[in-house]
């Protein structure tokens, strides 16, 4: 924590705030009284009329490979002509698209389920950071709303989740999603309409996650803006669990029941003694808090004064809802029961420390059974978030990736180059056929390994402990020998294509005068490679 950021706030800019609190207390007042009695009647009695039929989760193209630049006769399927060339392409790749929006209706349909994303912020109000030099959504919780049953799910989704980035080529953490979104942007706050593409993405990852629901709305905090919220509603009486320090670090707390202000309450979120690997501690602190400030909300009768308490804080509050949404969703919170929120969490196991780097690989069957409970649709396992595939992306997987990444730069250059007028003879169009034929081998053999592999490990979670085959089966014994045979056999073929790809490539380039240097090998930070991933998303 930076060494401004632990001063105390001066007591002018506390009743600066409480000033604030009145004033758009009297704003909304005044407002509703001109939002014409039918808008002002949705707000109060209809909020789910204030959001229209919420749009199906945002398509993702699937990966392509490069457009031939000449007729190529192959067995390999190819992309359609007009298919972007500079796109590269791997299992995790797609052409990045801009979020589908709601389209206007005359008379809006209300939803019966609204899903808003709530994502903490790792910042400070001065642009600290606590972790490297991006500030990620180091808390990320899925606020899902039944209107028609009345009732809401609080779901945590483990921030170290190894995952893709919808639209990008790579691999990464679900809480540096939204630094994919920045592209590498490395400011930690800004407009709201200058992060809007983080957070819009990190909803789309978090659709893929939940089985394939809309997530159209989002809620993101930085901690100055839990403080300013937590100080303007005088803070509250906690039961803590276990010892901790504030945020500014200035006061300590023993376990039992305090009062907390705002700093406290950051403080307390952020525990990570004694927390396990995955967060589910930390995840399941901040659950309990949500509930406990809604409660002391609504035994205060202060619930309605949610959007005064957001415009209360300084800055560092960002969302796409309206603020007439946002009253909605206030005071429908006002008449909801407290035994009408149920709290759930998605949890694993840590993955190896690596590079610095801490991976959560998801429980499937519990993240079914979530998904299946609440939204009462049945969801495919994510076979990427285990250790096993993660060890195969080490083996061969980052190497394949890398192979196609140079391919793709010789034909691009090719295409380009024929694009700007050049001609190429017979022996440049045959070695570019030949570089062509090899490069699909390889993304078609990757694709299918990728493929096959998430889906074997996801069916084998008993297989990922590396120490634990004293407790197989026999039955066990069978599958892991059968998926070892199976894993050989990839590695085998994947590696000829490989070298295949590399000879044909290296013979292009030195043919049609391709000077860029190529690269074959994986660095030890791979996550900094551009031909592994696309975006570089620093976590140290």
């Amino acid at each position: 924590m930076k060494k401004a950021a632990q001063k105390e706030r001066p007591r002018s800019q506390k009743k600066k705030a409480r000033r604030i609190v009145l004033w758009t207390l009297l704003g909304l007042l005044l407002a509703g009284l001109g939002l014409g009695g039918w808008h002002a009647y949705r707000i109060l009695k209809q909020p789910a009329s204030l959001f229209s039929e919420a749009p199906a989760a945002t398509a993702v193209p699937q990966a392509t490979i490069l457009a031939p630049a000449f007729p190529i006769h192959t067995a390999v399927p190819t992309a359609e002509p007009e298919a972007a060339l500079s796109a590269p392409s791997s299992a995790s790749e797609a052409t990045p698209v801009p979020a589908a929006a709601p389209e206007a209706t005359a008379t809006p349909k209300p939803v019966e389920r609204l899903n808003v994303l709530l994502m903490g912020i790792d910042a400070d109000e001065y642009g600290g950071t606590t972790s490297g030099t991006m500030a990620h959504t180091d808390a990320i919780m899925l606020i899902a709303i039944n209107f028609t049953e009345s009732k809401v799910d609080l779901i945590s989704l483990p921030r170290d989740t190894l995952t893709t980035a919808p639209g990008y080529y790579g691999y990464y953490k679900l809480n540096g999603i939204f630094n994919v979104g920045l592209g590498g942007w490395r400011r930690p706050a800004g407009k709201p309409d200058e992060l809007s593409e983080g957070f819009l993405l990190t909803c789309r990852a978090a659709e893929e996650w939940m089985g394939g629901i809309s997530i159209p709305y989002y809620y993101g905090l930085d901690f100055q803006a839990v403080i300013d919220i937590v100080d303007a509603i005088g803070g509250i009486d906690y039961d803590v669990d276990q010892w901790f320090r504030s945020m500014s670090g200035k006061h300590t707390y023993s376990k039992g029941m305090h009062h907390l202000d705002g700093d406290a309450v950051m403080g307390y979120l952020r525990i990570r003694q004694a927390a396990d690997g995955l967060d589910s501690s930390r995840t399941a602190r901040q659950r309990r808090m949500m509930v406990a400030l809604f409660k002391k909300l609504k035994n205060e009768g202060k619930l309605s004064q949610i959007p005064a308490l957001i415009n209360a804080a300084n800055s560092g509050i960002y969302t796409n809802t309206t603020l007439s949404q946002t009253t909605a969703l206030a005071n429908y919170a006002a008449n909801l029961d407290s035994g009408s929120i149920q709290t759930r969490s998605m949890f694993g196991e840590l993955g190896e420390v690596e590079y610095e780097w801490r991976y959560a690989y998801v429980d499937q069957q519990n993240r079914i059974d979530i998904i299946r409970e609440v939204f009462g649709i049945e969801a495919e396992p994510v076979g990427i978030s285990t250790r096993q595939y993660e060890r195969w992306l080490h083996t061969i997987g980052f190497s394949a990736m890398k192979y196609m990444r140079q391919a793709e730069k010789v034909l691009t250059y090719v295409q380009e180059r024929k694009d700007a007028g050049q001609t190429f003879t017979d022996e440049q169009i045959a070695l570019y056929s030949d570089c062509y034929r090899a490069y699909a081998a390889l993304k078609e053999e990757f694709d299918s390994a990728t493929d096959t592999l998430a889906d074997r490990y996801a069916a084998a979670p008993w297989r990922e402990k590396k120490n634990n085959k004293k407790n197989w089966t026999e039955e066990n014994k069978a599958a892991d020998q059968e998926l070892s045979a199976l894993e050989a056999d990839i590695l085998q073929s994947l590696n000829d294509r490989k070298n295949a790809s590399k000879d044909a490539t290296v013979r292009l380039g030195d043919a049609v005068g391709f000077r860029t240097r190529l690269t074959w090998g994986v660095p030890i930070d791979w996550f900094e490679d551009p031909d592994i991933n696309e975006v570089m998303v620093n976590f140290r």
